[in-house]
């Protein structure tokens, strides 16, 4: 049978994966014809199939094979999940089994070892020891779980009602936690750029193939935010990225030990569980409070107006469907708004000249316009720099490559970043 994809229920707490693989899903997003149904209980919850579910959201599918499976309590469908997910398909990693574990035998499931041991596929011996280390464990994932959400900007009580702690015994913790000294090496290496870094020396930036695992329509280029990270901040300095629905900013964030607040209007759905959902048009900056002091850069991808419309929704007030004069307003504002709050570091804006509109593929240089009307923000900021980011050749296509040499035109062939810098 088939259900409608939006009326599964994912819970989490019912979900056996630590981490989830948008790697995984795209893989799976090219071959939806072979796989097999995904599994839910009477109440539509899932039980298996969390990154067959979400290749087939990616992919924009309305409805999903679908086996049902009754069960009779939020424990049992637990306990099909995991022995699911550790028989076939992605197997369960060492730490998604030890989690499970302790979650079977500690929350209120009553499993004894031998039981757990047949779910999860290991021995009872293994079990013994994943819950002889218990309380070690709880205290690791709790401090784990503190520092993730620290470098994602959650406030201290939304990151003491998570995972259940007061208030001060976070507050406490974010004392100790946020230190690289405490870290292994290579964690360390990496947030100081000491690790095969190459740092950049000029102000055009070129990559021969795209260092992004996952790739869609508007993805970041990932080298891009590593430079500017690596140039322009320290770590556990903040970054904001409105438009960073793909992750790549995420990623290069978490790999470099930086805080951040990444948002977009619709986040790809493998990746909507850990980037929040803020639309710049309709909800304005994002809100940061007293936190904006820590913010060394804002890192700027919107949809390059026309060459995007459609792409992401057919929504008047997505930015890619906009108006030139509309666009313009929305982000020139943006960062007139945001150069009043931040107060150090800079802002970059990425953006790529317009060629193909479809009434007279007039050339329009959209870092010139808004580099205008930004100007100076209210004397908040003064030019950086402007460095050249250029595609590889094969983005065009032969109709495009006949078009400019019959009207003797030159083919945009870079993306623009504009940097300024806070006074």
């Amino acid at each position: 049978m088939e259900l409608q994809i939006d009326q599964i229920i994912v819970r989490d707490d019912l979900y056996p994966r630590l981490k989830k693989d948008p790697v995984l899903v795209q893989k799976y997003t090219s071959d939806l014809e072979v796989l097999p149904p995904i599994e839910v209980n009477q109440r539509n919850e899932l039980i298996d199939g969390w990154h067959r579910l979400t290749a087939y959201r990616t992919a924009g599918v309305d409805k999903i094979p679908v086996i049902v499976t009754e069960t009779k309590s939020d424990v049992e469908t637990l306990a099909l999940a995991i022995a699911r997910n550790a028989k076939h398909g992605q197997q369960l990693s060492s730490a998604d089994k030890k989690s499970m574990a302790k979650r079977l035998f500690s929350g209120g499931a009553g499993l004894e070892k031998d039981k757990i041991a047949e779910i999860l596929s290991v021995t009872p011996k293994t079990v013994s020891k994943y819950l002889s280390e218990d309380l070690k464990q709880i205290k690791k994932e709790q401090n784990r779980k503190i520092l993730d959400m620290y470098l994602t900007c959650y406030t201290q009580q939304e990151i003491a009602e998570e995972v259940g702690l007061p208030q001060q015994t976070v507050a406490d913790k974010l004392k100790v936690l946020p230190d690289l000294t405490r870290c292994p090496k290579s964690v360390k290496l990496s947030a100081l750029f000491e690790d095969e870094f190459t740092p950049p020396l000029y102000n055009v930036w070129r990559f021969s193939k795209s260092s992004n695992n996952v790739t869609h329509f508007g993805n970041s280029e990932q080298t891009i935010v590593e430079n500017l990270l690596y140039l322009y901040t320290k770590p556990f300095d903040i970054v904001v990225d409105p438009f960073g629905g793909g992750g790549s900013t995420l990623d290069v964030c978490r790999k470099r030990f930086r805080r951040c607040w990444i948002s977009d209007r619709k986040p790809i759905p493998a990746r909507e569980h850990e980037i929040r959902k803020h639309d710049i048009v309709t909800d304005g900056i994002p809100p940061l409070y007293n936190r904006w002091s820590d913010v060394s850069l804002t890192y700027l991808d919107p949809p390059y107006w026309r060459q995007a419309a459609g792409e992401y929704s057919e929504d008047g007030e997505d930015l890619a469907n906009q108006s030139l004069d509309e666009f313009y307003e929305n982000i020139s504002k943006f960062i007139t708004n945001v150069a009043q709050r931040q107060s150090k570091g800079v802002i970059a804006l990425l953006i790529q000249p317009t060629q193909w509109r479809a009434d007279d593929r007039k050339f329009t240089d959209h870092v010139f316009d808004l580099v205008s009307l930004v100007g100076t923000a209210g004397d908040r900021l003064e030019l950086e720099n402007r460095v050249s980011c250029p595609y590889n050749s094969e983005q065009y296509n032969a109709q495009m490559v006949n078009w400019a040499k019959e009207n003797k035109k030159l083919l945009v062939l870079t993306r623009e970043l504009v940097i300024w810098r806070l006074k």
